[in-house]
């Protein structure tokens, strides 16, 4: 990534000065965190009380909605970025949030009072400098309060030794035709053979606001599992296992699938962990539409603000700016019938009531 006189940027520089595309992750969802760190013997706090921090917080799209769900938790996240953290304060005041806080600092400078029971870096640690890393974990292993669990995320070198060889060749066609990204990804294309053709489709379906930040970063550091999981043992922590199913991979098993992916939890050295348990998954939720379809406030803000909706599982959800326009409307004034009226004339493509269907399955509405 260049800046404007040609020559290369650092991740800091990039970060500040555009912001990454909002997301919520559901990897870094404290309800399934802490049903796996419940079932692998740990005693811990409930989400729905306590403290959760979100390192590199952006805009701010990931804690607003943890705050959202859950009104009787202390959120705070903090990131570098002025930008994004007075774009995250604004979407918070818009949504009547006040569980919510966030600082603009380096981690390093940052001096939080109390430890915290859920700590999260869903898009952090593959992106920062080595020094930054360590003072990660460091924080971590002294800010879990006692049965506290981290969720730490990064890209795994077993898959991305071939997509940093694609990454290269595709610099490479950008540097002879002095020419953007995703043009250079378009040539690549033509000449790739079929692995790489695979890797360059998903490069081009991330699209460029995404590679800037990752396939293209000015650091993308992928590390094997074993790596990170040594890194945290330094740092006073203990490897629970994948932050979802709680499975404990190893880096033969990534070579062999070629991952390119980890989201994985920790708590503290000394955390006491009883017997283990099966993961239990959560029960399907029940599909209700009321005769006056509503969002919550936060998902209305996103609506309006053109930002992707998390449903029930902070998986985010993605509608076109004709959709947006009903979301934006289901405030709880109008009926099914005055929202299938006002879809008509903002949406008119839109097949209206399987479309609200799959919103209320998807856990958007109230």
């Amino acid at each position: 990534m260049l800046d404007n006189s040609g020559m290369p940027r650092t991740f800091s520089e990039l970060y500040l000065a555009d912001a990454y595309p909002p997301m919520s992750y559901p990897s870094a969802d404290p309800a399934v965190n802490a049903a796996v760190a419940l079932a692998a013997g740990l005693d811990v706090a409930d989400p729905a009380g306590a403290r959760i921090l979100e390192i590199g917080c952006g805009t701010g799209h990931h804690i607003l909605s943890l705050a959202n769900r859950w009104p009787g938790a202390e959120c705070t996240g903090v990131d570098i970025s002025a930008k994004g953290i007075s774009k995250a304060k604004n979407l918070a005041r818009q949504a009547g949030l006040a569980n919510v806080k966030f600082c603009e600092c380096p981690l390093q400078e940052f001096e939080p009072e109390g430890g915290f029971d859920f700590i999260i870096a869903p898009g952090f640690f593959s992106w920062v400098p080595d020094e930054v890393k360590l003072a990660l974990m460091d924080f971590i292993g002294k800010r879990l309060s006692p049965g506290g669990i981290a969720v730490v995320s990064f890209n795994v070198v077993a898959g991305w030794r071939e997509r940093m060889a694609v990454v290269e060749k595709v610099r490479a066609i950008q540097e002879l035709g002095d020419t953007d990204e995703m043009t250079a990804l378009s040539v690549m294309r033509d000449v790739a053979g079929e692995s790489e053709a695979v890797i360059v489709d998903d490069m081009l379906a991330k699209g460029a606001e995404v590679l800037a930040f990752d396939d293209f970063a000015p650091v993308m550091d992928a590390w094997s599992l074993g790596a990170v999981v040594k890194l945290a043992e330094a740092s006073g922590l203990k490897w629970l296992g994948d932050s979802v199913s709680g499975e404990r991979g190893d880096d033969a098993g990534d070579d062999a699938e070629g991952r390119t992916f980890r989201a994985e939890l920790f708590c503290g050295a000394d955390a006491v962990l009883g017997a283990s348990l099966p993961v239990v998954s959560a029960t399907p939720r029940e599909a209700k539409i009321a005769d006056f379809p509503m969002l919550d406030a936060w998902r209305q803000v996103c609506a309006r603000e053109a930002l992707p909706l998390p449903d029930a599982e902070l998986k985010p959800c993605m509608f076109s700016f004709p959709q947006l326009k009903v979301l934006a409307a289901m405030d709880g004034s109008l009926s099914v019938v005055a929202l299938a009226d006002h879809a008509k004339k903002v949406a008119p493509e839109l097949d209206f009531i399987p479309w609200l269907r799959h919103v209320a399955e998807r856990g958007l509405l109230v």
